[in-house]
């Protein structure tokens, strides 16, 4: 992609409205437009971001044996009586069609999978199985807050699994429990932990929340050396006492990045789930259920990861791998090479941006760093004398001191390549 026509707008200068850093980041580098309040359009560069984290979340769980499918965003009234839910919960937009039915612009999905496994499940020798999705949901909130991180339109990644015996979830939670710490990490987050946690609207007695702990959150957590963690609605906060040890809590702020829950039996028993156990008896399976903020992860990383000059991805979440950034001059050579490079990283399959402008190293220099490629090869008259291009790097969750400043221009495609690999730390 030649910078020129990339169709992202980046802005200089201060974000007007934008009240955490990552919110303004993201504005100013084009990641993501406001349409409605509470709602993003997601850009080239915000798109290419969030399907780089929907697909670490499809690795993690693939590798723990889910099955993605795709439910639909909008479902009948009557799931959602079958629960009761559709008139206890006041974050659901509901509308009435033309046929004068009624319908849910669904928040979350239990009704709508226990449905479809209704559908599907008959015997005991089905389970376990775990079934998610990437979805849009919407959520008709009161209030939206600091961009992505709290909206009403969003993306999320929903599972659910279905077990015979409370034994075989609690195996099974700890597998997707396992998986969240993993795919967190290749995102690129570092300072997360997973507290206790309330169950609210979903119901279950049983549920973690993976938190990003920073100043800006707006969940309190309190922690304990002992190992202790929970968020403010299970601990008594007139003590905040450690109900293991006794010592006094330590309390921080939170985003909230993820949560699993053991619902039980709550949506099987509402909606008639059943099956036939091997005895012959119809059973009620348990559910469990595992959510992650995909859209609210993105922009998670520009609060941790970002600087003034812009965010700072690693190689999984980047949205190039590279920026070729040709500097202008007197030896017509530079930009020829630095659009030869360019040829050959595309042809190599390697996702790669091009700033061969006719505009001052400030500016491109600028523009780098809101793209924020982990690799930017430089290629100047300078350099060129020395036949080499000259490497930066800008990468949140790699050491890159020892990696090599410049490039010998005949083996630079191989020597990328070489780094990418080393950067993904393979």
């Amino acid at each position: 992609m030649k910078i020129e026509n990339l169709c992202v707008k980046r802005l200089i200068g201060d974000v007007s409205g934008a009240t955490t850093r990552g919110h303004k980041i993201a504005i100013k580098g084009g990641y993501v437009y406001q349409t409605f309040q509470g709602g993003y359009t997601l850009t080239p560069l915000g798109w290419s971001v969030v399907r780089k984290i929907e697909n670490i979340i499809r690795d993690e769980m693939n590798a723990i044996d889910g099955q993605e499918l795709l439910l639909p965003v909008v479902c009948s009234a009557d799931l959602w009586r079958e629960t009761g839910r559709y008139d206890s919960m006041d974050n659901i937009a509901k509308f009435k069609g033309r046929s004068g039915a009624d319908y849910v612009i669904c928040p979350t999905h239990e009704e709508v999978i226990t449905d479809y496994a209704r559908s599907v499940l008959t015997s005991y020798r089905q389970l376990p199985f775990m079934l998610y999705q990437i979805q849009t949901k919407f959520r008709d909130e009161l209030r939206v807050r600091a961009g992505l991180l709290r909206t009403r339109e969003f993306i999320m990644k929903d599972a659910y699994s279905f077990h015979e015996t409370q034994e075989d979830l609690d195996k099974y939670y700890k597998r997707c429990f396992d998986a969240y710490y993993k795919l967190f990490k290749r995102c690129g987050l570092k300072n997360f932990v997973d507290v206790l946690a309330s169950s609210g609207d979903m119901g279950g007695k049983y549920t973690h929340e993976f938190q990003l702990i920073t100043d800006m959150g707006e969940d309190t957590l309190y922690l304990c050396d002992c190992g202790f963690r929970a968020n403010k609605e299970v601990v008594d906060v007139d003590n905040a006492v450690c109900p293991k040890c006794g010592k006094v809590l330590n309390r921080v702020r939170g985003i909230e990045i993820g949560q699993v829950f053991q619902l039980g039996k709550f949506y099987a028993d509402s909606m008639h789930l059943t099956y036939t156990d091997a005895n012959g008896d119809e059973k009620t399976p348990i559910m469990g259920c595992y959510g992650i903020g995909v859209t609210r992860i993105m922009a998670a990383i520009l609060e941790e990861s970002s600087d003034d000059k812009g965010p700072v991805w690693n190689m999984e979440t980047a949205p190039f791998a590279v920026h070729v950034i040709g500097l202008n001059g007197k030896d017509t050579r530079v930009l020829e090479l630095a659009q030869n490079i360019y040829d050959d990283l595309i042809a190599n399959g390697i996702e790669t941006v091009l700033d061969n402008r006719d505009v001052h190293a400030g500016e491109k220099f600028a523009d780098a760093d809101l793209i924020s490629a982990p690799i930017r090869l430089i290629v100047s008259e300078k350099n060129l004398d020395k036949n080499v291009i000259e490497v930066k790097y800008r990468v949140n969750d790699f050491d890159t001191e020892k990696l090599p400043s410049c490039f010998d221009i005949k083996n630079c495609i191989l020597d990328v390549k070489s780094t990418i690999e080393k950067l993904l730390h393979k």
